[in-house]
């Protein structure tokens, strides 16, 4: 999980979170997990006390009341990484206890303080299971069970067993596509000295984009809060961001507080397809535009209703200051590296999208959950174990922008604004449908602006008579109508119709159909490695709209096949090796790309290119 950008409006990133739900249990223990967060806000009359104080034990009277009778002991099993017995290679074998000899396994500590109960407490199926699930949530982590057994003196034996992924890693992302790339270079740890610490010094180039950073976060701010900070250059500017959250705690949470900064500039960069531009000497392909955005965020929100079945309200007030620093640029045959002024004036389909602004805005959230979670084997991976949350999902966002603490040199907006998000996830037998879709737009000077829409629906089919194999299924839409900010979508690349190259067929609206076959061999045996192929075809066309440089694609292709690899066997993580071969209207030669797996519902499905260009990406379901 990405951890440095708040999850509030960033114009080109943004990082989405998933919401959780209330309860109201007796006796609770939700807050004794976040007691100084709690007990400071408490004392501005924002948070109240939801049950027994942190630590504190059951009395005689409570104890007998509990059903299921009491947890007399907690025993922890921690996993570490590779399991050297899960393999007959002697070689292998050996490398596994080499590497866990350099991890450090998850620390007691922290795996307790992730626990919603403790010795003494009722024994209560529901904080087990949301327990299991929190561990789960954390990306070194690989699996988390929770299981029970009588003590023999009427009490019970919780026995917590985790398994962890690898978390350091000098990253070296080696990608081919479009030739071999060299995309990150990156020295990780997201479990320092096992206490869930994030630490990262980072160099990323792709395309346009290129960063040196180094950052720290940590889930144990004060407690229970998430706090981040990044700091590095980009490559058109500096950047800065920091990050505090105090979430609701899985489905034992009533209130969420939220602060985030965010300062910097970035590269939109425009594609310009099959057109020419005259005044040229030769063809530009990217016309580059530097956006500086700098934003401001406080919130807080409340849920009320039962487990699993939750409403959310949350206010949120922003400043939000945009401005487009300097002129734009170009380049040729796709060289990032030698930036070349535009030649001739800027036309005015482009200055359109330069709109300088700034705002102080207060947003209303309301949403509803009504969702469980189930285990489902091989969804996203190939041997992975992921906890899917069946259900559905509704929330809106209404909201005012005022000319309040507005920069003189940067023109004010006001206007109203919205922002509608809805998504669901259905078992049919043994598969899965899910679907969901996001919607925002605003009302100023009497005419609806920015509209940014981008919705999916998912399938993942599955038959037992055909053990290891599973047939997926996306349809995809995206479109932008009257943008002011930079917006754009591109039909080709390792996100679109795999056969085309990136960014190729820029434009305004666009339709894109994936259907996969994913085979799972059953040989290396579980526990060693993960194999398995896939035969896909991507099918697609995007429409000029009204945005720069768009074209009318036709009807695109790609029919592949494909290598896809975990390691270490039931990882998360899938690498792929695919080879594309386009048909439709425009042919080209095959493709072969070498990058990891994309279409994850862990991940979340929606359209890269919409997702950068959002002014408002904040609803109910980031808290």
């Amino acid at each position: 999980m990405t951890r440095w950008l708040p999850d509030s409006s960033i114009i080109f990133g943004a990082v989405a979170t998933s919401p959780g739900g209330p309860i109201d249990r007796t006796p609770s223990r939700t807050f004794r997990r976040t007691l100084p967060i709690a007990a400071a806000a408490a004392a501005f009359g924002v948070l109240g006390a939801n049950g027994p104080a942190y630590g504190q034990a059951l009395s005689d009277a409570e104890a007998s009341i509990c059903v299921d009778g009491t947890i007399s002991r907690i025993v922890l099993d921690r996993r570490t990484v590779y399991d050297p017995e899960s393999t007959t290679v002697g070689a292998l074998a050996w490398t596994y206890r080499a590497l866990n000899l350099l991890h450090i396994t998850t620390s007691a500590a922290f795996i307790r303080r992730e626990l919603l109960f403790e010795e003494g407490d009722c024994l209560d199926s529901f904080y087990l299971d949301e327990s299991a699930r929190l561990l789960e949530s954390y990306g070194f982590i690989g699996y988390a069970t929770v299981t029970t057994e009588p003590d023999g003196e009427g009490g019970h034996i919780v026995t917590v067993e985790t398994q962890d992924e690898w978390s350091t890693q000098v990253d070296v992302g080696i990608t081919y596509d479009e030739g071999l790339n060299l995309e990150k270079l990156e020295i990780t740890e997201e479990n320092f000295l096992g206490q869930g610490v994030f630490a990262e010094v980072t160099h990323r180039e792709r395309r346009e984009a290129r960063r040196q950073a180094i950052g720290l976060a940590t889930p144990r701010f004060f407690g229970r809060a998430d706090a981040s900070f990044q700091i590095g250059r980009d490559r058109s500017g500096n950047f800065f961001n920091e990050y505090l959250r105090y979430p609701f705690i899985g489905e034992t949470g009533r209130y969420s507080l939220r602060h985030g900064y965010d300062r910097s500039t970035r590269l939109f960069s425009y594609a310009t397809g099959d057109q020419t531009d005259p005044a040229a000497q030769e063809d530009f392909t990217q016309v580059l535009v530097p956006a500086f955005r700098e934003l401001l965020e406080f919130s807080v929100a409340r849920r009320f209703g039962e487990p699993f079945k939750s409403v959310i309200a949350g206010v949120t007030f922003t400043r939000d200051v945009i401005r487009f620093p300097g002129s734009p640029n170009v380049i040729y045959a796709e060289n990032f590296n030698d930036q070349q002024p535009y030649p001739g004036t800027v036309p005015s389909f482009l200055q359109t999208q330069f709109q300088e602004s700034g705002a102080s805005r207060l947003a209303f959230h309301i949403g509803t959950r009504r969702q469980e979670y189930v285990i489902y084997e091989a969804i996203d991976g190939l041997r992975d174990r992921m906890r899917v949350g069946i259900g559905m999902y509704a929330g809106l966002t209404v909201g005012r922008s005022f000319d309040l603490f507005v920069p003189s040199d940067v023109p004010a907006v006001e206007d109203y604004f919205g922002r509608a998000h809805a998504s669901f996830t259905a078992p049919i037998g043994s598969s899965l449908l899910h679907g969901g879709g996001t919607l925002e737009t605003r009302r100023d000077r009497g005419d609806w602006r920015d509209l940014l829409v981008d919705a999916d629906l998912v399938a993942y089919l599955r038959n037992d008579a055909l053990p290891g194999q599973t047939f997926f299924l996306r349809t995809q839409f995206a479109g932008g109508w009257n943008t002011e900010l930079p917006f754009q979508l591109s039909l080709g690349g390792r996100e679109g119709i795999r056969s085309l190259k990136e960014d190729r067929f820029p434009g305004g609206r666009m339709v894109r159909f994936v259907a996969e076959d994913r085979v799972l061999f059953p040989w290396p045996r579980r526990g060693s490695i993960d194999v398995g192929m896939t035969a896909f075809v991507d099918y697609g066309r995007v429409w000029p709209g009204d945005v720069p440089y768009g074209v009318d694609s036709g009807w695109q292709g790609a029919l592949g096949i494909g290598l896809r690899l975990g390691l270490p066997s039931g990882t998360r993580h899938v690498f792929r090796l695919d080879y594309a071969f386009p048909f439709g209207e425009t042919t080209g030669d095959p493709e072969f790309r070498a990058t990891f797996e994309l279409n994850m519902l862990s991940l979340g499905f929606f359209t890269p290119d919409v997702f950068r260009s959002r002014r408002y990406n904040l609803g109910a379901e980031h808290f």
